[in-house]
């Protein structure tokens, strides 16, 4: 029948059944045991020796010739940034051992940005029309400021503001709350703009409002984080006992001088792995509402095989080069040690049943089982005696299995009372590497950026296109990276 619904409506005599047999097998008793104790995922997770056993044979090494420590202090999608900025530099300059790009300095002129653009996008969205229940507008309400990134936004931060070392510019305040904060401001000015739009019937005025707005989101980031130096003084011993005193810099002429003249951000290219049917290869997507600045370009990148991407990132690492790579590192299936693997859980001999791989890639993004959530730098890649990928390792300034906070300004809970410099060492401690098989990562990862050298003169051809499909900013593929 047309109008007939599909009931199933749970009774006493069917749970009665389930809970007899339930308690028919001891091997269900013994796993409630434990689970109900225990970590339920942790319980099924193998050993370290167990998942390092897995993958077996010699294997050749193809490693990025790296220095220095994976960067601390800010997101994950600006820390990756930066040491990838890090490792281009270094092989020009004599850099301390122990230099890092300060995180913090970006993470305080995103904030800003992104306010800016939020309060423009909400005049633009109004003199579109676009209802207040509509999903773009709930769903930008809903990001109004968010700590995650993309590539593309890291660009425009550094093409704008520039980078400088970590010492001049350490901010270790907590941003939680100061989000808290900007949201509800955000979305007060929101509520102020529509109503300015409405009794006015057409946006004439929303110009002159916002720049007010901006000033007051300024002083409050200024006096949460503490606004970043004009010009500051840097002085160092290279790695070979050398002093160095440089003086008067601002973090634009720092990045002209030191960081531009050996890395070309233009040069590089973004490229994206979504196997679902709806998205078609080759093509280029852009997603709205992706820029953290007016004037900023959107995050866009080009659809490819994963046969294709892993060809790509083992040309670079073998040519000396990292690769940046987003992927998911909140799956069911992340390990707090050993290697990322597909085979790290054993839920079915606890539970009986299969978690987390009955799905396929494509499905996974379809029913929001999966999407790109971290930006990590893979810089190492081992290859079996066929030349094919085995295992990634890299440097990260996320450690796996911390939480949803990990890489936002010091979040730590109010009753710690500890010195900020004690937080900053004790959480660098926690940075780890990360290794991954090749398995894994055809599954779970979603977009590198990569040299256009290494890039076949097809695909770069394709990325190069100024033809792209638009994806809503809900997009899987273009949620935010921590």
């Amino acid at each position: 029948m047309p109008n007939a619904k599909m009931h199933f409506l749970l009774t006493e005599p069917q749970w009665s059944a389930w809970c007899s047999a339930f308690y028919e097998s001891p091997q269900n008793r013994l796993a409630q045991n434990v689970c109900t104790a225990r970590d339920p995922i942790n319980v099924c997770l193998r050993s370290e020796a167990e998942l390092c056993s897995l993958v077996q044979g010699n294997k050749t090494w193809h490693e990025v010739d790296t220095q220095g420590k994976g960067t601390t202090g800010g997101p994950g999608w600006i820390c990756t940034g930066l040491d990838l900025l890090r490792q281009e530099m270094d092989r020009k300059f004599p850099l301390p051992s122990d230099f890092e790009f300060s995180a913090a300095h970006l993470f305080f002129w995103h904030k800003l940005e992104r306010c800016n653009y939020f309060l423009w996008t909400v005049a633009d969205l109004l003199m579109q029309c676009e209802p207040l229940d509509g999903r773009c507008f709930r769903h930008f309400m809903k990001n109004a400021v968010p700590d995650g990134g993309n590539w593309q936004m890291f660009v425009n931060l550094v093409k704008k503001y520039g980078v400088m070392p970590k010492k001049c510019y350490l901010s270790t305040q907590r941003s939680r709350k100061m989000n808290t904060m900007l949201r509800s401001k955000l979305r007060e000015y929101a509520s102020k703009l529509h109503a300015q739009f409405t009794f006015n019937g057409n946006g004439d005025r929303l110009p002159k409002l916002i720049p007010k707005m901006i000033q007051s989101l300024f002083k409050l980031l200024s006096i949460c984080l503490g606004e970043p130096p004009e010009t500051f003084s840097w002085t160092f011993y290279d790695h070979k006992k050398r002093y160095h005193s440089l003086k008067k810099l601002t973090s634009v002429h720092f990045y002209e001088v030191m960081v531009a003249c050996t890395v070309d951000l233009d040069a590089f290219v973004c490229l994206g792995h979504d196997p679902r049917i709806s998205s078609i290869p080759q093509s280029n997507y852009q997603v709205t509402h992706s820029s953290n600045m007016m004037g900023g370009e959107p995050h866009r990148y080009n659809n490819q095989s994963i046969e294709v991407i892993m060809q790509i990132i083992v040309d670079s690492l073998a040519g000396d080069k990292p690769v940046w790579l987003g992927c998911d590192l909140s799956s069911i299936l992340s390990t707090k040690s050993g290697p990322l693997s597909l085979q790290s859980h054993t839920f079915d001999l606890i539970f009986g049943i299969k978690v987390g791989d009955c799905l396929s890639k494509a499905e996974r993004l379809i029913y929001k089982e999966s999407r790109r959530d971290t930006a990590i730098l893979l810089t190492s890649v081992g290859l079996d005696s066929m030349k094919e990928p085995v295992e990634f390792r890299t440097i990260s300034a996320i450690a796996v299995g911390q939480s949803e906070s990990t890489g936002s300004l010091h979040e730590n809970d109010d009753k710690n009372k500890k010195n900020d410099e004690e937080k900053l060492k004790k959480k660098s401690a926690k940075k780890q590497a990360i290794k991954m098989e090749a398995d894994w990562l055809r599954e779970y990862a979603f977009e590198i950026v990569v040299h256009e050298k290494f890039v076949p003169p097809g695909v770069l051809h394709a990325a190069r296109m100024p033809k792209y499909k638009e994806l809503p900013a809900w997009d899987p593929m273009g949620a935010f990276l921590k």
